[in-house]
């Protein structure tokens, strides 16, 4: 997927790879979250009324799930507009996994 756009002296082009790194900041910015350990956890689709972003996340044990997610699917579609100038229709979050290791320490 390259996202592309005409301005008066050109084309600009954004690789899905720039897209994939900003959607994994934006993640790791987030205490608690990490991407899930699946090989394709983030997945972007164009369509005419924006893009679509499914990511599969692991949560660490007490984080407040609902809320957290909120926050995040919030962030990166503002991040990816402003920053990147792409239209997110939706940002669909799967947890896929618990992380207790802080759990099983104490």
């Amino acid at each position: 997927m390259e996202d592309e756009s005409k301005v008066p002296d050109g084309n600009i082009e954004i690789s899905e790879a720039v897209v994939m790194t900003y959607i994994e900041k934006t993640i790791g910015e987030f205490n608690g979250l990490s991407i899930g350990k699946r090989k394709k956890s983030i997945k972007i689709t164009r369509g005419d009324g924006g893009s679509t972003v499914d990511i599969g996340l692991d949560v660490n044990y007490g984080v407040a799930i609902p809320e957290t997610v909120r926050d995040l699917q919030r962030e990166i579609k503002e991040r990816l507009m402003k920053l990147a100038g792409i239209q997110v229709k939706e940002v669909n979050v799967v947890v896929e996994g618990l992380n207790i290791e802080e759990l099983i320490k104490k």
